[in-house]
């Protein structure tokens, strides 16, 4: 192979490179708009709930719940399926794709044991550090990402998590369940759901 054949190859795979970033974070993004939202206007519902403000019952509740995970696990299918040839050959942005990949896996995983623990325990407290790993896990997710792409609006969403999580801490015990509960609620919306659109954007404009 020349050195023209050589350097055509390297702009090949280049253009491969960022055309499968771009569609790696339609992706991800997507997914971020879908949870951020959808588990923030849970949260805010919660919030409304305890400050008195609306009166649902469990029944109401219970079902609401329910379908605001439905709601996500049909968008994740959704996306995932019109995104599918990008989800079984892009390349350029696996370091990221793992990061994010974890976080959600870890993310479950906390949920069966702090849920089983708080249950087992009759103790709501135990509960309440749930959120608080999945800002943590969150802020580890978003730090790889800054670290990668060296964006600054990645570094702020990163600490936005790390803080969120300091103050979700703060608030356990202090009976300031509502306090707590629009906290989490803000930061779905605010450091999921619009970092995700900034993603969608970003996306757009390489593909």
């Amino acid at each position: 192979m020349n050195d023209t054949d050589q350097a055509r190859a390297d702009l090949a795979f280049m253009k491969a490179l960022v055309e499968e970033g771009g569609r790696s974070q339609m992706i991800g993004g997507s997914v971020f708009v879908a949870g951020g939202s959808l588990y923030g206007l849970q949260c805010l519902v919660h919030w409304t709930q305890t400050v008195g403000i609306t009166h649902l019952s469990d029944t109401f509740m219970l079902f609401f719940v329910i379908g605001i995970t439905a709601a996500f696990l049909l968008a994740l299918g959704v996306v995932l399926w019109r995104h599918r040839k990008a989800v079984q050959h892009a390349v350029g942005t696996r370091a990221l794709n793992a990061a994010f990949n974890a976080a959600g896996v870890g993310n479950l995983v906390l949920c069966a044991v702090f849920g089983l623990v708080a249950w087992q325990e009759k103790n709501m407290t135990i509960w309440l550090l749930y959120p608080v790993t999945i800002s943590v896990a969150q802020g580890c997710a978003w730090f790889v990402a800054y670290m990668v792409n060296r964006r600054l609006w990645l570094g702020a969403v990163s600490l936005g998590w790390y803080a969120t999580a300091v103050g979700l801490g703060l608030l356990i015990g202090t009976n300031r369940l509502a306090d707590y509960v629009l906290l989490m609620a803000l930061a779905l919306l605010l450091l999921m759901a619009v970092p995700g659109g900034m993603m969608m954007r970003q996306a757009k404009r390489s593909l």
